[in-house]
């Protein structure tokens, strides 16, 4: 009798159970790691906007600064009042600032805005901490 001890896995079965192994630690890690803005926003009160809240609710926005949507980083619309969404954009020269809009008679308008947290009243400010 030989000592060598012989395993009831093949050497292929073997590989087959590393990488799935691998794949498991990696997507473990992945989704441990990763920021989910919808998590943020959830916390707030407030969800993602859809494509057509976004484009109306930017096209307000480009209306009322004048400008670029270039450094937006996040739309976000309140759970309870789907009237009033938050604009969140960040610059260099000013840092984060939030723009809070409200629909009404069809249309999105600008209802207030500046540094995060100093925005109108109390459901703006709870609005804006969807913002990233």
């Amino acid at each position: 009798m030989s000592n060598s001890r012989t395993s009831p896995i093949s050497p292929r079965g073997r590989a087959i159970s590393r990488r799935a192994s691998l794949l498991a630690a990696i997507a473990t890690l992945v989704a441990g790691l990763t920021p989910a803005a919808s998590a943020l926003a959830s916390s707030s009160g407030a969800r993602s906007a859809s494509r057509s809240e976004r484009t109306s609710i930017l096209k307000a926005y480009a209306a009322n600064d004048g400008g670029s949507t270039s450094s937006v980083n996040g739309v976000y619309v309140s759970r309870s009042n789907a009237s009033l969404a938050v604009v969140c954009e960040r610059t260099p020269e000013a840092g984060e600032q939030t723009f809070v809009f409200g629909h009404s008679r069809g249309s999105w308008r600008y209802l207030a805005g500046g540094s995060r947290g100093r925005a109108g009243n109390a459901a703006d400010r709870r609005l804006e901490l969807a913002c990233p």
